[in-house]
């Protein structure tokens, strides 16, 4: 599996500017994702899918970001969004891949509105991406007073029922086609919901449904931080790659060989290793999480947390780095068609995303610290 994702590197790289240009991914590109199964890593087997670990779709992320930051975001969301469906009631999970066992679905997780009794959900839903090729949506919502952090759930809505809006004009992640959802009043019977609660808990209806599949029993906040993350942290090599390519011969006005600079040295081996802590992090974190959902123990709430901070810091710790390298490269990365300053712009796009959010991270852990320490 992991070799056929390899095979896919170039030919999304190929496609990367026509994404761009058209604000989603090319049809072949979700095409060639289906035929190569990699959707369908995380999906049960009851459903045709793989059941497989969480860090064999972690890699396939980090393995299509040196093609494509876009692509390789678009496929961890919808590939992801395979678990999140398995952990629904068994009825929803019928409703989804019953009929079509290739389904997938987008969303917008933050939670905006109250869903009224029955459940009946309206508003405006954004950042949805990858929304133009999936069938169904996955919804965050209140299930009670609006702003109730104790009931939130994630509805779930096919995508013929919402509409899609076309407002994804953006500094990176171009073509991602992260666009707005918009719910009139749409219906969702009561089995397309599922507790956020739980789903952090590790406790969902669908660990019931698939009994022999570990992965849905595992907290959400444990696993999910080796989802998105995988883009950013892959994007740290590619940038160090481009950077220095491109100083190893430049010379600065006619004169300096930017290469011989002790400055330009200093700040390469600053940037690298800070990308090596990253990518340190992400390799260690993801490999001994699937050892500690595999052996089908609890999963404690200091693991969650720590996976989550290491994942956040990863993140910021690239970003700076790639800060670093623009300001070595000059003036260049400021074009549109600039490798690195399309890199830097992509980081930037995906530090407002919750997955990179340090006070979501380091709040909390901090917090657990404090109470320990307080005995």
């Amino acid at each position: 599996m992991l070799e056929r994702a390899r095979a896919l590197i170039p030919r999304v790289a190929e496609r990367a500017s026509a994404a761009a240009a058209a604000r989603q991914l090319p049809a072949e590109t979700i095409d060639e994702y289906r035929a190569a199964g990699i959707l369908r890593i995380l999906q049960p087997r009851r459903f045709g899918g793989m059941q497989g670990r969480f860090s064999l779709f972690s890699r396939i992320v980090e393995e299509l970001t040196y093609g494509c930051a876009s692509s390789a975001w678009v496929y961890a969301v919808l590939a992801e969004h395979q678990w999140i469906i398995a952990q629904y009631p068994e009825e929803a999970q019928i409703d989804v891949w019953g009929e079509d066992p290739e389904a997938v679905a987008s969303s917008s997780l933050a939670p905006r509105e109250a869903a009224r009794r029955g459940w009946r959900l309206s508003g405006r839903y954004p950042f949805s991406s990858g929304c133009d090729y999936a069938q169904w949506a996955i919804i965050g919502t209140f299930l009670g007073e609006k702003g109730d952090p104790r009931h939130i759930a994630y509805l779930l809505v096919p995508l013929a029922e919402v509409e899609i809006v076309d407002d994804w004009q953006v500094l990176g992640l171009l073509g991602t086609g992260s666009k707005s959802l918009i719910l009139r009043d749409v219906f969702v019977p009561e089995h397309r919901s599922v507790m956020v609660s739980d789903l952090f808990a590790g406790t969902p209806p669908g660990a019931l449904v698939h009994p022999d599949y570990p992965v849905l029993r595992a907290p959400r906040g444990f696993l999910v931080s080796y989802s998105l993350p995988p883009v950013a942290i892959a994007l740290g090599r590619r940038a160090l790659e481009i950077a220095c390519a491109a100083l190893a011969t430049r010379v600065s006005r006619g004169v300096t060989k930017v290469a011989e600079s002790e400055v330009v040295q200093m700040a390469i081996g600053e940037a690298a290793a800070a990308i090596d802590v990253a990518t340190l992090l992400l390799h260690t974190g993801r490999e001994s999480s699937t050892a500690a959902v595999s052996s089908g123990r609890k999963i404690t709430e200091a693991e969650a947390l720590r996976a989550r901070r290491d994942m956040v810091y990863a993140q910021h710790q690239v970003s700076w780095a790639v800060d670093r390298l623009c300001e070595m490269d000059g003036a260049r990365w400021v074009y549109d068609n600039d490798q690195l300053g399309a890199i830097r712009r992509d980081v930037m796009t995906i530090l407002t995303h919750h997955a990179a959010s340090r006070q979501a991270a380091m709040a909390p852990y901090g917090r657990m610290l404090l109470a320990s320490g307080a005995g």
